[in-house]
This record gives C-alpha cells, structure tokens and sequence, in this order.
C-alpha cells in the first residue's frame, strides 16, 4: 500500500438518478462500499467528502481508521466545492481524486497511474472521454482549488500543469449519474 490519501466525493443529491446512488447495491454491499474498497487496494487513507445525507454516511464509515470524513456545507453548489473541502484535508505529497459512483476502479489503475506521476494533473482517458482517478501533487491540488472564476475542478486542473493518459480501462468512465447508466453497469457486470 502506497502512503497516498484518495478524496472520494459523496456529497451530491443523485437528481438524475431519481435515488439516492451512493447506497445503491453493488456486490456485497454498496455502490460506495466497493469504491473505497478498490481505493483502499492502493491508498493508504481515504478522505470521504458528504453532503447530502451526511448522517448516514458519517455512521456508516466513522468506525473505519482508513477513512477521514470531510461533510461540505455547500455541497449543493456543485462538485468543485466538494473537491475544495476534501483538498483541504490532503496529508500525502500526491492524492488521488475520484468520485464514489465509480465501483470498478481496479489496484491496477491506481498503480499505472501511480507510475506515471509527475509535477502534473495526470488525468486518464478511454478513448477519448475523460475518466477517473486523477492523480496530482498534493500543492497542485491546492493550487486548483483556489481558483474561483471556474466551473469545474477539471477546468481549474486545466488551468494548470496537466497531461492526459490514454488507458485501456473502460472501467475509468463506468460512473453512475442515471437509472440506465445503473443498468448498463450491472448487465457489464454479469457478462464479466
């Protein structure tokens, strides 16, 4: 296991999923469960950052030393916020940034990309499309989180040192934002 925080985002109100995602069922537990289990695979500390529903999680995950919890107050602001607060909590000299509607992210995507560090925003693709985990200096991190005329961590990383890396892991784009999005995931997941 690498000494690296992971900032898992769970703060959001799910609204075009129509439910709440982060307690939708995934193998043996949680689509959020095995999100910061495939983290835990490589990182050494997992800084959970909730919002809505913060009780629930906050009960769910106190009892596990792994796990830090950061609640946004202004989580429905949006998910730069959400960044901003757990980037605050940042203890490693990189961090990994993810989102917890992404339950497929393998030990072997964190170590790729782990090899591919740099003074950067390293940023994986699938052909083409943006995807998760984005690894980054720890100062680089904040740097991007005190940008204030941006929309989105992406354009704050953006404005900065970044390269982007081609991965051939469809499973860096599998987030779940809709009820089809769900289901595409789970019949992927019965034909694996």
């Amino acid at each position: 296991m690498v000494p690296i925080d992971c900032i898992i985002t769970a703060a959001g109100l799910s609204s075009r999923m129509g439910q709440w995602k982060m307690i939708l069922p995934w193998r043996d537990g949680t689509m959020l469960d095995a999100s910061i289990k495939n983290a835990l695979q490589f990182c050494s500390r997992i800084i959970l950052v909730t919002g809505f529903r913060h009780e629930e999680l906050a009960q769910r995950y106190i009892h596990d030393p792994q796990i830090f919890i950061v609640y946004n107050p202004d989580y429905q602001s949006g998910l730069l916020t959400s960044v901003q607060a757990g980037a605050a909590q940042v203890m490693t000299e990189y961090c990994y940034l993810t989102h917890g509607d992404l339950p497929c992210l393998q030990r072997t995507i964190f170590n790729n990309l782990w090899h591919l560090r740099g003074d950067y925003a390293l940023m994986p693709q699938y052909r083409g499309k943006p995807g998760h985990p984005i690894l980054l200096p720890r100062e680089r991190l904040l740097q991007a989180a005190r940008l204030t005329e941006v929309r989105s961590m992406r354009e704050a990383l953006m404005a900065g040192e970044y390269r982007f890396c081609e991965m051939n892991h469809p499973e860096i784009i599998f987030d779940v934002d809709t009820p089809e999005d769900f289901m595409a995931l789970q019949n992927r997941h019965r034909e694996n």
